[in-house]
C-alpha cells in the first residue's frame, strides 16, 4: 500500500513537510557547532566564495534554515490544531485544555531528562570562543534545577535543550486558541487584511525583540488557512486546470521559500540595514503560509512529501526537534580535537536514532495518556454540571498535519477522527 493511499488525503503532505522541517532543524543546529557559521543575517565574517559563505548567502541556506524553518512549525500547528475547532460545533473545551496540556508537557518532561542524561555524559568545558553556539549552550556546571526549569516552559531556562524556547509559544498558542480561533473566523471574508495585521505585528515582535509578537502571529496565519481551507482547495483546483500551473506553482513554493531566506540572500553586509531585514522576517509566515498551500495544491510537491523518506521524517519530528540538540553537543564533546564535521557523522544518526526511540516510548504513549486525561475531564464536568457529554472532538487536535487528513469527512467524523498531534 502506497503512503497515499494509506494515509488517505492531500493533506498528508503536511507530515513531510513538517518533517522536512525537522531535518532542517537538525541540520541548522549541526553546523552551528562550527564557530564560523554565522548565527544570524549580518553576524560573522566568511570569505566569499567560500563552502560557508555558499551555505549561508546563497539559496543553499535553505538547507539550514532554522529559524525559518521553526515558523513553518507554527504556522502547521496553527493550521492543525485550530481545524477541528473552526470545523465542529461541538468542540469540547473541557476535555481539550487539559488533554493538550499533557500532549505537549509528556514528551517535554521526557526530552528534559534525555538531555540531562547527554549533559552529564561528559564535561562540557567548551574550548570555543565566549559567545559561540557551542559555549552558550554547554552546561559545565550541571545541577538537577535545571531539570526543573526545562520543565517550566512559560518561565523556566531550556539551557540544556535549546529547542525548548518554542515549546513555550506552543503552549501559550494552544492556551490562547480560543481567542485565536475566533480572531481568524472573524477575518474569514477579510482574510488578507488578517495577514496583512499579522505581518505588521510580526516586524513589530522582531524589531522590538517581543516574543509574543514575533511568534504568536504566526500561528495565528496557520488559523487562517484552516478557517479558508476550503477557499484554498477550490483555489488549488483552478490552478490545476491551468496550462500553466506547474509554473505558477513553482513560483508560489520557490518564491514562498526565498522570502523565507530573504535577509540571509542580502549578504553579509545585511547587517547594515536592520529595517529591512526586520520587514523582511515580518513576511516569513505569509512566505510559510504560501508554502503550506503549494504543499496542499501543487501535485509534484505533495508527492514528494508524500515519500516514505519525508512521511518516515514527519512520524519521528517531534521528537527529533526535541532531542537532537544535546546529542549534537554530547557528540562534539566526545570528539574533541577532532575537525569540526566529525562529531556529525557519529551525532546525526545518534539522534535520529534516540528520536525514533523516544518516538515509540513518550510521544506516542502521550497520545493515548492525552485522549485519556480529557475523557475524564469532560465527563467529570458532564456529570458535575449535569450537561450531555460531549463527543465531536473527544480526540485530541492535532499537532501533525496527519491529522488533517480526514477533513473532507462529515464535521463529527472528522473531528472523532483528529486523535494526532
Amino acid at each position: 500500500m502506497n503512503v497515499k493511499t494509506k494515509t488517505g488525503g492531500r493533506l498528508a503532505a503536511l507530515d513531510g513537510l513538517r518533517g522536512l522541517a525537522a531535518l532542517i532543524v537538525l541540520a541548522h543546529h549541526a553546523m552551528y557547532t562550527n564557530p564560523t557559521f554565522p548565527g544570524t543575517p549580518g553576524a560573522g565574517n566568511v570569505q566569499t566564495g567560500s563552502p560557508m559563505w555558499w551555505i549561508t548567502y546563497t539559496p543553499l541556506k535553505l538547507a539550514t534554515a532554522g529559524w525559518e524553518s521553526v515558523i513553518v512549525f507554527f504556522v502547521l500547528s496553527g493550521l492543525v490544531v485550530s481545524l477541528p475547532v473552526v470545523r465542529s460545533r461541538g468542540f469540547d473545551w473541557v476535555a481539550y485544555f487539559p488533554r493538550r496540556v499533557v500532549r505537549l508537557m509528556v514528551p517535554v518532561m521526557g526530552a528534559a531528562l534525555v538531555a540531562a542524561a547527554f549533559v552529564v555524559a561528559i564535561p562540557q568545558r567548551s574550548t570555543q570562543p565566549d559567545g559561540t553556539w557551542l559555549s552558550d549552550s554547554s552546561t559545565p556546571n550541571f545541577s538537577w534545577e535545571y531539570i526543573v526549569k526545562a520543565w517550566d516552559l512559560l518561565g523556566g531556562d531550556g539551557q540544556i535543550d535549546n529547542p525548548l524556547w518554542s515549546l513555550r509559544w506552543e503552549l501559550v498558542f494552544s492556551l490562547a486558541l480560543p481567542v485565536i480561533a475566533i480572531a481568524a473566523i472573524a477575518v474569514r471574508k477579510w482574510w488578507m487584511a488578517g495577514l496583512i495585521a499579522a505581518s505588521v505585528l510580526t516586524w513589530l515582535g522582531v524589531r522590538t525583540d517581543s516574543g509574543a509578537l514575533s511568534y504568536l502571529p504566526a500561528f495565528f496565519v496557520g488559523a487562517v488557512v484552516a478557517v479558508r481551507l476550503d477557499a484554498v482547495r477550490q483555489f488549488a483546483d483552478r490552478m490545476n486546470r491551468r496550462r500553466w500551473r506547474h509554473p505558477l506553482w513553482f513560483l508560489m513554493a520557490f518564491g514562498g521559500s526565498m522570502l523565507m531566506i530573504a535577509p540571509w540572500l542580502m549578504g553579509q553586509n545585511s547587517g547594515d540595514a536592520p529595517e529591512l531585514v526586520f520587514a523582511l522576517k515580518g513576511l516569513a509566515p505569509l512566505a510559510a503560509a504560501a508554502i503550506v498551500v503549494a504543499a496542499i495544491g501543487w501535485k509534484p510537491l505533495h508527492l514528494l512529501l508524500e515519500s516514505r523518506p519525508l512521511q518516515f521524517a514527519g512520524t519521528i519530528s517531534f521528537s527529533l526537534y526535541l532531542v537532537h540538540v544535546p546529542i549534537l553537543i554530547f557528540s562534539t564533546y566526545l570528539f574533541a580535537g577532532q575537525p569540526w564535521f566529525v562529531p556529525l557523522l557519529f551525532g546525526v544518526p545518534v539522534a535520529i536514532l534516540v528520536a525514533v526511540g523516544f518516538t515509540w516510548l513518550v510521544e506516542k504513549r502521550s497520545h493515548g495518556w492525552s485522549r485519556a486525561v480529557g475523557a475524564w475531564a469532560s465527563e467529570r464536568y458532564a456529570s458535575w454540571f449535569g450537561r450531555e457529554e460531549v463527543v465531536a472532538d473527544r480526540a485530541e487536535p492535532g499537532e501533525r498535519p496527519e491529522t488533517e487528513r480526514t477533513a473532507d469527512r462529515p464535521a463529527v467524523e472528522r473531528a472523532k477522527a483528529d486523535a494526532r498531534s
